[in-house]
Formats: C-alpha cells, sequence, structure tokens
C-alpha cells in the first residue's frame, strides 16, 4: 500500500521542522504523491515581484507579488520553475497566467511567464543603500580574477554613475562576466547585495543575481 497524504504531511514536517509552514507542506506532501491538483480555475497575475524565495531541494520557487488587489503568492514549479530561477528577480513586473490553489497560484509552464523591467526602480550606484538592491551602472574598470584563501573565484569591476565610482565583486557563476563585460558597458544588476568595507560601499552579485548587460557601440 502507497503512502497516503497524511502520512507525507507528517514525514515532510519531521523534517523540515520550523523551516516549512503547513500549507508548503501540504502542498509539497500531495504534490510529491502525484496528488496535487490546483483549482481548475485559472488567473492572470500582474505585479511587481517584492519577494523571491528559492527551495532547490523541494524544486519550487516561491514569488510574493504585488497586484491591485494586494500581496498574491505565485509558486513555480516544472519549466516555470527555471524561469523563475534564471530570469525573475525582485524589483522586476511579472504577469503570467497560473492555476489557483489553496495557498496562492500555481505556474508550470515557462511559456505563459512575462517579464518586464521597470526602470523607475533601479538605483544609480550614488543611490544605493547597504542591503538587497537593483542597480545600474557603467562599468569603468576591470581588475580581473583572483581566488580567496579559500579557493573561491570572484572577478573584480569598477562601476559608475558619472558621480560615485563603486567597486563591483561578481562571485559564483556570474565570475564568467570577467569574459563578456568591456569599459563602457551599461549593466543593471537585480538581486546585488551592497555592503561596506574600509569606509566604502561596495556591490556584490552571485549566484541569485541577474545581469543585463547594454552595449553600446
Amino acid at each position: 500500500m502507497g503512502m497516503d497524504v497524511e502520512e507525507r504531511l507528517r514525514e515532510i514536517k519531521e523534517h523540515f521542522g520550523e523551516l516549512i509552514d503547513d500549507d508548503t507542506a501540504r502542498l509539497l506532501a500531495e504534490y510529491s504523491l502525484g496528488k496535487f491538483v490546483p483549482d481548475a480555475r485559472t488567473g492572470r497575475i500582474r505585479g511587481l515581484v517584492k519577494d523571491k524565495r528559492i527551495y532547490r531541494d523541494r524544486g519550487y520557487c516561491r514569488l510574493v507579488v504585488e497586484t491591485e488587489d494586494g500581496d498574491v503568492n505565485l509558486y513555480f514549479w516544472d519549466e516555470a520553475y527555471e524561469v523563475a530561477l534564471n530570469d525573475i528577480f525582485p524589483g522586476m513586473n511579472v504577469e503570467v497566467e497560473a492555476s489557483r490553489g489553496e495557498s496562492g497560484y500555481h505556474v508550470r509552464n515557462g511559456e505563459v511567464v512575462r517579464v518586464e523591467v521597470d526602470e523607475s526602480r533601479i538605483k544609480t550606484v550614488s543611490e544605493i543603500e547597504n542591503g538587497t538592491v537593483n542597480v545600474k551602472g557603467r562599468i569603468a574598470g576591470i581588475e580581473g580574477i583572483r581566488e580567496t584563501r579559500d579557493g573561491k573565484k570572484l572577478a573584480s569591476f569598477v562601476i559608475t554613475d558619472g558621480k560615485v565610482f563603486t567597486p563591483l565583486v561578481l562571485w559564483d557563476d556570474k565570475v564568467e562576466f570577467a569574459e563578456i563585460l568591456s569599459p563602457g558597458d551599461e549593466v543593471i544588476i537585480f538581486n546585488a547585495y551592497v555592503n561596506e568595507f574600509r569606509g566604502k560601499k561596495n556591490i556584490h552579485a552571485g549566484r541569485n543575481s541577474y545581469i543585463d548587460v547594454r552595449r553600446f557601440s
């Protein structure tokens, strides 16, 4: 006899403990057993992405989207998961056709997802504060690739808005941009992180960031 939903639910809650809420635990239990059936009704959701959470070990991504009717949870699965993982970040506008569920709306088909960039919500280098930020500027200098003491690679640049020059450090898969970027390129970085080192702000971008390069001839 196969495992039922309640048994699987208990197993998931024991495994994740306080890291998972009841709605998400039940959703995962049903989905893992092939018994998750979203509401037949679908809705078009459009709004600003406020928050993004990636659950790689569970195979889905959750976005909090600010719509005209309030905040909505969007869960991305299967093909749509890859779209949310790589192409959607806080500060972007998203529009999807989604199935309604108890805890939010669910998306599986990546082809029904549309993403737009609202540049009015992107900070210039002069405007950034510590914390998570979407920022734009031009590459003013390239300092190359190096390794930290623990063997992690990073690529260092200088980015500017014409007023302020700030270090830009790329980590993880973003190091490959060292082979792509040239002085004068405009970049928009989504989900970057800003901190201070020796009294100077530094911009960091890694695995969970997205970089849009705009090259001008």
